[in-house]
């Protein structure tokens, strides 16, 4: 699916940065969130230029605005304690007022504002 960058790795300190997905979870993004095909492509874009919120111990979540869909997408990840592996646990659309409600609720951690 993609990799996490080593800064934001910081954050997570997985054994490796290859963000991996379930199947189950892919099903679910479809089922449930009504996504399709298309969309997944974007975990890879927000992963790579979406903002970066630590909103919880072990997660990351990115917001990201597809051009292409001309839509904000959540993607978060989390680092399981197993094997300290990465996978995405939240993948979905989401509307404008989302996003300001979680900007002004958890702090940025990419890119670094000054």
């Amino acid at each position: 699916m993609g990799r996490l960058s080593a800064y934001l790795n910081g954050y997570l300190k997985a054994s490796d940065r290859q963000v991996r997905i379930g199947h189950d979870y892919v099903a679910k993004a479809i089922e449930k969130h009504g996504l399709t095909i298309e969309h997944f492509p974007v975990m890879a874009e927000a992963l790579a230029n979406g903002e970066a919120y630590h909103d919880r111990p072990r997660h990351l979540t990115f917001l990201y605005f597809s051009s292409g869909h001309q839509r904000w997408f959540q993607l978060t990840v989390k680092c399981c304690t197993e094997k300290r592996r990465l996978f995405v646990t939240t993948f979905h659309g989401m509307a404008p007022d989302d996003i300001e409600r979680k900007r002004r609720r958890y702090q940025v951690v990419w890119p670094v504002l000054s």
